[in-house]
């Protein structure tokens, strides 16, 4: 399986790249802004267009890229709300309209949201927007895609990776290791489930 995965860098992408790793079926390529195989800014469709002419066809895609603003909500501006709607829901929906004509008959897509859109925190409002957005986009592309091609996302809590840096905005919060948040995936890509959010909570 030629697995792409975007997004590789950060804790959640390291995570799936260690598991990856791991399985012997799976030929990774790994693609972020300024690393790995490839580079791509998944807010530019033209990035996004680039970076699949160059891998060619692939079996599955899986997105751990993207980010959000932080804010007080009374401090946030349309410009906010803009950049983190371009980052983390544009770019995944680039990567699934155009993927799509990339991935070989029977191929996923697995985008990334989080637990932000079901349990609130202080100033996760465009994370909230934004992970709403991402999970009605899979649930509906579900019904449509073609190909025998399957999209999913995977929704998970705050990793117990970087639990340092965010615990402080994730109080009452129960971090998530490794192996939930990577099995979740693996559903997610080797799974026959399609339109759903698998959340690891």
């Amino acid at each position: 399986m030629k697995l792409l995965l975007i997004g590789h860098t950060g804790t959640l992408g390291q995570l799936l790249v260690e598991g990856f790793q791991q399985l012997p079926e799976v030929e990774l390529i790994t693609a972020s802004r300024s690393s790995g195989d490839h580079q791509v800014e998944i807010a530019d469709a033209d990035s996004v267009s680039q970076l699949f002419a160059a891998t060619g066809k692939v079996d599955a895609i899986v997105s751990a890229a993207g980010s959000t603003v932080f804010k007080p909500f009374e401090e946030l501006t349309p410009a906010d709300i803009q950049q983190s709607v371009a980052s983390k829901l544009q770019g995944q929906v680039n990567l699934a309209l155009i993927g799509q004509h990339f991935l070989n008959e029977g191929g996923s897509i697995t985008l990334t949201s989080g637990i932000i859109k079901d349990e609130f925190i202080p100033m996760g409002t465009p994370s909230a927007l934004v992970n709403g957005g991402l999970e009605a986009f899979v649930a509906s592309a579900a019904f449509e895609i073609g190909q025998g091609i399957r999209i999913n996302a995977v929704s998970p809590n705050a990793l117990v990776g970087s639990w340092e840096t965010f615990a402080d905005s994730f109080k009452g919060f129960i971090p998530v290791g490794d192996a939930p948040v990577f099995a979740a995936y693996q559903k997610a890509v080797f799974g026959i489930m399609t339109g759903k959010t698998f959340t690891v909570y």
